[in-house]
């Protein structure tokens, strides 16, 4: 049996996976504002779109677990309209990236644990087009589009996990970055409008189920890779020497992460 936490948890993939999991008699909380966990797993309220959000999530996490042997990333959110955190960043950008980073370092020492510590992260791995990271304005106060945030945010959760290793040399933790691709996970009302409504037409004519999607994802916690670092689109491997990967950005990007947390943490 395994003890494992999920972000984003309370539905889509997230949920599909707890549900799973928890059938199957492993012991599988999820992280959520207000929503009803799964049946047979544990709900730990809280909001990750703040610093100190997240840490409290983190401290309930430790209290409740000795061992996390499978952390799992995946709570997202799309913003039509900026959204700015009491933390003054992009709530985008706090929930992909900002959030990830701190469960990742404050629960390091119970993922340390497990026999076969594994923290998947549902990310872009380099597939989203974009800008990028706006290094100099991550909080979009000059312009703001939503497909830029996304992008933004999923090439900075990319970048966590290639420069894990180079962070915490000798962990056991191995981290996969994988994006399940095209789901059909009922963006279309986040989106909102027309363009929602045919994004979910879409979805449920040439989509895969959140069923299938977060199948993927437990195959990688029922036979956890050995390499420090694997990403997968969609269960089809990525080259990781790919710029998008690189870990010299990466080492800045947490640099940028230390900047951005260090009043909370």
């Amino acid at each position: 049996m395994a003890n494992v936490v999920i972000t984003g948890g309370t539905n889509g993939i997230g949920r599909s996976l707890a549900g799973r999991l928890a059938r199957e008699g492993h012991r599988v909380a999820v992280v959520g504002r207000s929503a009803v966990a799964p049946d047979g797993a544990e709900l730990i309220r809280g909001d990750l779109g703040t610093v100190g959000g997240t840490v409290a999530v983190a401290e309930e996490v430790a209290a409740r677990f000795d061992v996390v042997d499978h952390l799992v990333l995946g709570a997202g959110r799309y913003h039509r309209r900026r959204v700015i955190t009491v933390d003054g960043l992009e709530h985008t950008f706090a929930l992909h990236a900002v959030s990830r980073f701190v469960l990742v370092e404050r629960l390091l020492p119970v993922l340390e644990r497990s026999a076969s510590p594994l923290v998947v992260s549902l990310c872009g791995v380099a597939g989203l087009r974009g800008p990028g990271i706006r290094w100099d304005d991550p909080s979009f106060s000059r312009e703001y589009r939503a497909s830029h945030a996304v992008s933004q945010g999923a090439r900075a959760a990319d970048l966590l996990g290639a420069g894990f290793a180079d962070r915490h040399p000798g962990s056991p933790v191995r981290y996969v970055l994988h994006n399940p691709m095209f789901v059909d996970s009922g963006l279309g009302a986040q989106v909102g409008g027309l363009p929602g409504r045919a994004l979910d037409v879409l979805a449920r004519l040439f989509a895969r189920s959140v069923d299938d999607a977060a199948g993927q994802v437990h195959r990688f916690l029922a036979d956890p890779p050995t390499a420090p670092l694997t990403a997968s689109r969609a269960g089809t491997p990525v080259d990781l020497d790919r710029p998008d990967l690189d870990r010299a950005t990466a080492a800045r990007l947490y640099a940028l992460m230390d900047d951005v947390t260090a009043p909370v943490l």
